[in-house]
């Protein structure tokens, strides 16, 4: 039998409202100012409150309100990646200047030392004309810092362009051999490494370094040595 009312649908069948995402009635307040009139639909400010200039984006923060100072050189967005290669022959005129300033060091201390030598065995008339010539002993000390650091400083840069001038070599050399129509090799690391010791002994030959370089080797190694031996035999002390 058919009710008053007309035919009944199943509950599964019917239907649910249309979901209007311009109606504000029955809207959540999702946050301050932001409604929305469905789950589904986006988060819409009300038009009836004016807008100030200087507000917050959806999804942002307000922060404390200070303006914060950046720099962008050190932004992440700007940082790169650092080529050691192109950094070296960029800047190489430092290393140029950090040469020269090591020289005008080394010729200051050894004018001091000199001085003094002078000055503990002339006369009273020659202490007073190599006076302004002698540094004071903290003085001294600054500098020696100062130029072991800017020795050691120079003495990596040297040691970086000559691993590099290696590398270079050893890539040239592949460049021809493949222009001949050989296959590619790829040198291991212990190879370029053994190709820069030779050229380090050819230039310490030649610059007649040799024999002061192997002193100090040999005098190192025995150092290692000896910090690896017991500090006693296993059984002296019972």
């Amino acid at each position: 039998t058919l009710s008053p009312q007309g035919p009944r649908r199943h509950p599964r069948l019917q239907r649910s409202p249309p979901v209007s995402c311009f109606g504000m009635s029955g809207g959540v307040q999702a946050s301050a100012g932001l409604k929305r009139s469905n789950k589904h639909c986006p988060q819409r400010l009300s038009s009836k409150a004016a807008v100030s200039t200087l507000r917050v984006a959806p999804g942002l923060s307000a922060g404390t309100g200070k303006a914060k100072g950046r720099d962008p050189r050190f932004d992440a967005l700007s940082q790169g990646s650092f080529e050691e290669v192109r950094f070296r022959q960029q800047y190489a005129h430092v290393f140029e200047r950090q040469r020269e300033e090591v020289r005008e060091m080394k010729a200051v201390l050894s004018t001091s030392r000199a001085a003094e030598k002078a000055a503990s065995k002339g006369s009273a008339s020659k202490k007073r004309r190599v006076k302004g010539k002698i540094l004071t002993p903290a003085v001294q000390e600054a500098m020696r810092e100062e130029l072991n650091r800017k020795s050691n400083q120079l003495h990596t840069h040297e040691q970086a362009i000559a691993k590099q001038k290696a590398k270079s070599a050893v890539r040239r050399q592949e460049v021809e051999a493949i222009g001949e129509g050989k296959r590619p090799f790829f040198h291991k690391q212990g190879e370029a490494k053994k190709q820069r010791l030779v050229a380090q002994f050819n230039e310490l030959k030649q610059t007649g370094r040799l024999d002061k370089f192997m002193t100090k080797k040999r005098q190192k190694t025995a150092s290692k040595q000896r910090r690896l031996l017991p500090a006693q035999r296993r059984g002296d002390g019972e």
